[in-house]
């Protein structure tokens, strides 16, 4: 069988790559940086500073005068999308021993596949978001130990209500990484605000969190990752830090009609999954391929904040 074929999108295993998610897998990426379409590969975009998020033009109209005019502001920057996929193998004896069985193997091997590549996204978008340089100096908290959400005496609450007012753009949404949520839904200053007690014992839930700080959501990221090349002894970590992240998010942001939100994800088209038939074994086999074309950005980093060594 001839090697290094051309790839076949398959409109089932597109289906199924669309579809995926899976349920017992958490992956908070598309709520981080929420995907917006784009018609080419080749895009621009609209980054916004500080002055273009409050500078007021004078309104005022003469009576024989026009309108002051403003132009869509922000700096104009250029981007490409990027692929992102991975392949399964199936080699043509375990395709016809599945199909004997009545199993759709080329249909698990796009799950494979995809929950893959969607684990790669959620390591970029945490890459992405807890990365300092993303915001403004005066919307980064570095603590300085463990103690803030795991000391009885600290003030939790009291920090991430400082970082929100700090906002140029009031967060709407809160993100914490799975190692900081865990001691700060337990905190007594926190289990005290949310069920008016002692809080010498329980512990919050998200939407309490959410009505606490008066956001739209809260997100806890929960997934792992080996960190070490194929070939070397795992080491699993966590993917979201110890930290807690606010952004305002406005959905209908696009990189072509613009607006502010702290970002987005440009995405070309849909997932997209398929075949290659490939030279393998006796009888040959195929590639189950599923991917992606995207391209994660920050957009205006004062409408974001960030701590770090939450616990």
């Amino acid at each position: 069988m001839a090697a290094n074929q051309q790839f076949t999108a398959d409109p089932v295993l597109t289906a199924i790559a669309v579809a995926y998610r899976n349920p017992d897998y958490t992956l908070i990426a598309d709520d981080v940086l929420p995907r917006a379409p784009v018609a080419i590969d080749d895009f621009a975009w609209h980054e916004y500073d500080e002055a273009e998020l409050f500078t007021q033009p004078d309104t005022r109209i003469g009576p024989r005068s026009t309108p002051n005019r403003v132009e869509i502001g922000g700096t104009k920057k250029s981007a490409s999308i990027v692929d992102f996929g991975i392949d399964v193998p199936l080699d043509q004896r375990t395709i016809r021993q599945a199909e004997k069985a009545g199993y759709n193997v080329r249909g698990r091997a796009t799950e494979r596949a995809t929950n893959i590549v969607l684990l790669d996204r959620e390591v970029r978008v945490a890459a992405a978001v807890t990365n300092p340089a993303a915001y403004h100096a005066d919307q980064r908290m570095a603590l300085a130990g463990s103690s803030m959400f795991t000391s009885a005496d600290a003030d939790p609450l009291g920090a991430i209500q400082q970082m929100i007012d700090a906002c140029w753009m009031r967060p709407n949404q809160l993100t914490f990484g799975q190692s900081a949520w865990t001691p700060f839904r337990r905190h007594p200053k926190v289990v005290s605000a949310v069920y008016r007690n002692a809080g010498t014992s329980g512990m919050v839930t998200r939407e309490d969190v959410a009505r606490l700080f008066e956001v739209q959501r809260v997100l806890v990221g929960e997934s792992r990752v080996n960190i070490n090349k194929p070939g070397l002894a795992p080491s699993i970590q966590r993917t979201w830090g110890a930290v807690v992240v606010g952004q305002f998010i406005d959905r209908s942001v696009t990189p072509e009609t613009g607006g502010v939100t702290f970002g987005l994800t440009a995405a070309l088209g849909t997932r997209v999954a398929g075949t290659v038939q490939v030279d393998m074994g006796l009888d040959g086999g195929e590639l189950v391929r599923s991917g992606e074309r995207v391209r994660e950005l920050i957009v205006a980093r004062r409408a974001g904040f960030l701590i770090q060594n939450a616990a």
